[in-house]
């Protein structure tokens, strides 16, 4: 069998190599999104450069089962230390459910940690108040130390490789559309 090139099939090879590459990195996107500076101080919180590794900390989930920060690895983190006995913390906890309904695809976890309460205690807080997203517990407030936790509640935005991004320290809401749209862009 003999080929017979001409100037149309010279373009062949590079024109599937070009339609190969662009197949492959349609799927990718960038999953980089964290929000501009402006934006997140905007929303009260405080921006983390200190260029240190976030600690790789431990907590339990309402059932005892050991959890590991790196196990949420890969999504957009909203770690929020509180505790039952702290108005802020409890003001803010109706809107942290409403984000979760709001953000219910993509690649966010909301940590919601509680400090140095027993599991009972939140069990019965979380009824009470109709909290049906997942609680975490730090029966000793070592994971809340480690990360340096000085009041109640304290929040850090933690970005898909496990950076610690921005901190905010109070009540905030949660499900504002601002929030919302922020996060949403970021977790697509």
């Amino acid at each position: 069998m003999k080929v017979v090139m001409n100037e149309k099939t010279n373009y062949i090879p590079a024109l599937i190599l070009l339609i190969t590459v662009s197949v492959l990195f349609s799927g990718c996107s960038d999953k980089s999104n964290i929000p501009e500076n402006s934006q997140l101080t905007a929303l009260g919180f405080r921006l983390i450069h200190d260029g240190k590794e976030f600690p790789d900390i431990t907590f339990t989930d309402i059932n005892g089962d050991i959890k590991k920060l790196s196990d949420y690895r890969g999504n957009v983190l909203l770690l929020n230390f509180w505790a039952t006995w702290c108005p802020p913390c409890r003001a803010e906890m109706p809107s942290m459910g409403k984000l979760t309904d709001k953000l219910n695809s993509g690649d966010f976890v909301m940590l919601p940690v509680n400090v140095k309460e027993p599991g009972d205690m939140v069990k019965t807080f979380t009824a009470e108040f109709g909290i049906d997203f997942p609680v975490y517990l730090d029966i000793n407030a070592e994971a809340a130390m480690a990360v340096g936790v000085t009041a109640l509640p304290t929040s850090i935005l933690i970005d898909r490789d496990g950076n610690a991004v921005a901190a905010a320290t109070g009540a905030l809401e949660w499900d504002s559309d601002e929030m919302v749209s922020m996060l949403r862009n970021w977790t697509r």
